[in-house]
């Protein structure tokens, strides 16, 4: 899928094969490769925190349920689940990758003449309508191995449709014909699976701190926009405040994380990533959360000489007018959790929205899901 859509995405044309050849090694597959990791990077893992931990009572010698219900959705919080306690989830998202570099992708053009440098013939990219759309089923499975450690195994499916349309337009030699072509292809797979593991390293009257370390295994399909192709270790720090009581039934908890995604394959490619957040429990049936979510790449998502074109000025410039900078990913997260029966069965729900537009985004990620603890 992936080169089909980038071919469609910077020529979408049956263009003269002099032009697709040139254009193919400097331009095609690096913009492509971007896509494809970007979107792999961007995909929503939910947090392995579950709704709900137990925690040892001494008095009567065994684990009890806590009876606040947490409602981040994408923050760790530093408890652990507890000894012997299991929990599973699975989410529904739907993302629909929508802008690269603020540029919608349903209305790219480039109106700057292109040149060919074997033929020295002019066109220009009138109109190119890309669109990528996500569906992506994510199942979280977290078990207690002690009071304090706890390990995860998410396995997300996801289903992915690319579907691109556009024109090409060459300059000069009379008629000056329109050339269109189109792209639509669609796949299912699983995409790359994460092993993650936590460890409460203080629990005190101020609350909890924690260390994690996340393994990303690259089993998603690079080519089908499903995974990064990458493999990452990345260590992290969870926090987590007391539940502090505001008023009868209303109670908050804050939250820290932080942590690296490093690739030993290429350093470039790895990001620190941060978010802050705070939990609403209103009764014990419904908490509501919000969080701010970063991630800060450690290099650039694609180096500008590697999507320039040569133009008819006789310099060169990126095509589309895309400025592939030093993108900082922002975004809001709002959600919560209800509990639907017996402190046993939990409802999930959340809405991603960036903040900047930098980068290969979507506009809003909504997704749902249900949970399971015993």
């Amino acid at each position: 899928m992936k080169r089909a859509a980038a071919v469609a995405l910077l020529l979408a044309t049956t263009a003269s094969a002099d032009v697709i050849d040139r254009l193919d090694t400097p331009v095609l597959r690096p913009l492509a490769r971007a896509l494809a990791v970007s979107v792999g990077k961007s995909l929503p893992i939910p947090a392995a925190s579950s709704g709900v931990t137990f925690t040892f009572d001494p008095a009567t010698s065994a684990f009890v349920r806590n009876t606040e219900v947490l409602g981040q959705v994408f923050l760790e919080r530093a408890e652990p689940i507890g000894r012997g306690a299991l929990n599973i989830n699975v989410t529904y998202q739907y993302v629909d990758t929508d802008e690269y570099e603020g540029h919608p992708l349903d209305s790219l053009k480039d109106l700057n003449p292109i040149r060919d440098p074997k033929s020295g013939k002019l066109f220009i990219v009138p109109s190119i309508d890309f669109s990528l759309i996500t569906h992506e089923i994510t199942t979280s499975v977290t078990y207690g191995i002690t009071d304090d450690a706890e390990v995860n195994l998410t396995i997300p499916v996801l289903h992915t449709t690319g579907d691109v349309s556009g024109r090409l337009l060459q300059l000069g030699g009379g008629a000056a014909p329109i050339q269109r072509g189109a792209s639509l292809d669609s796949e299912v797979g699983v995409g790359d699976i994460f092993l993650r593991g936590k460890y409460r390293l203080l629990h005190g009257r101020w609350g909890d701190l924690g260390a994690g370390l996340l393994f990303r295994l690259p089993s998603g399909n690079e080519d089908n926009f499903q995974g990064t192709g990458l493999f990452e270790v990345s260590p992290r720090a969870y926090a987590s405040t007391p539940v502090v009581e505001l008023a009868p039934y209303v109670r908050v908890q804050a939250f820290l994380n932080a942590g690296l995604d490093l690739v030993p394959q290429d350093g470039s490619r790895g990001e620190g990533r941060y978010g802050v957040g705070i939990d609403i429990l209103l009764a014990t049936r419904l908490t509501l959360s919000v969080a701010f979510l970063a991630r800060e790449p450690f290099g650039r998502l694609i180096s500008p000489s590697a999507i320039s074109v040569p133009r008819a000025s006789g310099g060169s410039s990126p095509i589309f007018g895309i400025d592939p900078g030093h993108p900082s990913y922002y975004d809001l997260s709002v959600g919560g959790r209800v509990n639907i029966w017996h402190d046993t069965v939990f409802g999930m729900w959340n809405v991603t929205v960036p903040v900047n537009d930098q980068g290969i985004r979507a506009t809003v990620v909504p997704l749902a899901g249900i949970e399971v603890a015993w």
